[in-house]
């Protein structure tokens, strides 16, 4: 099955009028966080909800520091774990989150809001019936020889590789930021 075949074949499988709708909803979302947005779309939505999202801009300023009980437990974790390594004021988790609180918003956040593909040097990518069907260029599922856990914790298997606490601690402070 060729690129257009794919592309045609995922334009049949999903509601047009469905499709908007989660677009626009992003938009919204997107819109109360203060980010960009996809502006082809639903701009007179967006002026008509000024005033929600002015609402929900300053809930969210009043609750910036409130983490739900999920994230809550991940940070006690991670103060508590790393805090004989690392400044732990420093590794904090994210507090500005899209969250994916309705059906469809991944599959629709996965791909271009008008085209049902994406080509890269990495990886190919096509709308399908059963959602967004990603080809990597390579296949990098394999962990032999690669794979480094953090030492501190359970035994750490023979064909695992090793690494300081304090080097763990660091790159997720790194992919926190």
């Amino acid at each position: 099955m060729n690129t257009d075949q794919k592309a045609a074949m995922g334009k049949r499988l999903i509601n047009p009028d469905a499709r908007e709708d989660i677009v626009r909803y992003i938009n919204l979302k997107l819109a109360a966080m203060g980010l960009p947005y996809y502006e082809d779309e639903g701009k007179e939505f967006l002026n008509i909800a000024n005033d929600l999202i002015q609402s929900h801009q300053e809930m969210k300023r009043l609750l910036h520091d409130h983490l739900c009980p999920a994230d809550l437990r991940i940070q006690n974790f991670i103060n508590k774990e790393f805090a004989d390594v690392i400044d732990i004021e420093t590794v904090q988790l994210p507090r500005k989150t899209f969250i994916l609180d309705r059906y469809g918003l991944a599959r629709e956040l996965s791909l271009p809001v008008n085209g049902d593909d994406f080509k890269s040097d990495l990886v190919e990518s096509y709308r399908i019936q059963q959602g967004v069907l990603h080809n990597p260029l390579h296949d990098r599922r394999t962990t032999k020889g690669a794979f480094h856990v953090a030492e501190g914790g359970l035994p750490i298997a023979a064909d695992k590789k090793s690494s300081p606490k304090a080097a763990f601690a660091k790159i997720l402070k790194v992919a926190l930021e």
